[in-house]
């Protein structure tokens, strides 16, 4: 019986199997048209495809691997341009550092951003400020480990003294933290070099709801941002409204006298309605409100959840004003979310 040849197809398959090089997994380039591996960056995601940026600071619409789930804005990648010019195919994906996810649909999480250092939550002073937002983003923040800012934005519509002292009595609880607090507009470009400093040289997200004016503060620190959108959208065909996604930006280099900093990379998420941290238990919740730990253990009983039961030294904590009723209430819709989870 003469032996069987095989087609040119099961020859290309079995000329890209992978290789292993200096413990990294590795794909040899085929008859297919893949070239070589190289490192990338995730600027960001569409459909079933990722933006790609070489380390040329080139971008390429690709493809990814069945095998390797979900990528996000900041992902680092190995992957491999294609035959077709500007596409390429994602082959994997580098350990993660500090990514942010938030729940999907039906229980699944959603993920936000990868390989974060510092998370820039938006607050606007109008429509207004919402603490109980800003305590949600802090708890998700601290389940992390990814240090957190407060951005306060819109300040140029703040008309008197008295405004201003409304903000600061509602945000004092976080300057008491220790958490830093920037107050920052597009219009007036107040706050905007100080944070073009704070955020050089890291990857930052910003989140916040819709309407914090996220986008019209990216505009100020990136003032080119049109002109990369226009080229996001051709690269990614998908016209103006590029992605409902996170999109990673470069933000400018900084230079002034005696000094050059690399500005850092920037992701702008898509706002939302309403976030909520990863559920947590009554223990865990205490451990992320710091502002608490004087208080926890005073109370008459061991696992006070802070509500109902008599002789609690968080409520009475609140009622000498040593603890903001906002942080307590916030704590309070948090533990009764959870608690709702669990019995769903």
């Amino acid at each position: 019986m003469a032996q069987r040849k095989l087609t040119q197809q099961q020859k290309r398959r079995l000329s890209s199997k992978r290789l292993k090089t200096d413990g990294k997994q590795q794909y040899q380039a085929d008859e297919s048209g893949l070239g070589e591996e190289q490192n990338g960056l995730v600027i960001t995601s569409f459909g079933k495809r990722v933006l790609v940026e070489s380390e040329q600071g080139e971008t390429f619409n690709c493809a990814i691997r069945q095998h390797l789930g979900k990528l996000v804005a900041g992902d680092k990648v190995i992957w491999q341009t294609a035959l077709e010019g500007g596409t390429g195919v994602v082959v994997s994906v580098l350990p993660r550092s500090h990514e942010l996810s938030r729940p999907g649909f039906r229980g699944q999480t959603r993920m936000i951003a990868a390989n974060i250092d510092f998370i820039g939550i938006v607050t606007p002073v109008v429509p207004g400020i919402h603490p109980d937002m800003i305590d949600r983003y802090l708890v998700a923040s601290l389940q992390l480990d990814i240090p957190a800012i407060i951005i306060i934005n819109k300040v140029d519509l703040l008309e008197s003294d008295e405004d201003w002292e409304a903000v600061a009595e509602l945000l004092a609880p976080y300057d008491d933290m220790g958490i830093e607090l920037i107050p920052a507009s597009s219009v007036s470009q107040q706050g905007v070099d100080e944070l073009r400093h704070y955020m050089a040289g890291k990857n930052s997200v910003f989140v916040g709801t819709s309407g914090a004016g996220k986008s019209s503060l990216i505009n100020a620190l990136i003032p080119d941002i049109d002109i990369r959108v226009g080229s996001l959208s051709e690269a990614t065909g998908l016209g103006k409204h590029t992605t409902t996604n996170s999109i990673l930006y470069h933000l400018p280099a900084i230079e002034e006298e005696d000094l050059e900093l690399d500005g850092g990379h920037l992701i702008d998420s898509p706002g939302v309605r309403q976030f909520s941290p990863a559920p947590c238990s009554l223990s865990e919740l205490e451990s992320y409100y710091p502002d608490f730990a004087p208080f926890l253990g005073q109370c008459k009983f061991h696992n006070c959840s802070h509500s109902i039961e008599p002789d609690c030294a968080i409520k009475a904590a609140v009622e000498n004003g040593e603890l903001a009723l906002s942080r307590y209430q916030s704590f309070q819709r948090l533990l009764e979310e959870f608690k709702n989870n669990d019995n769903g």
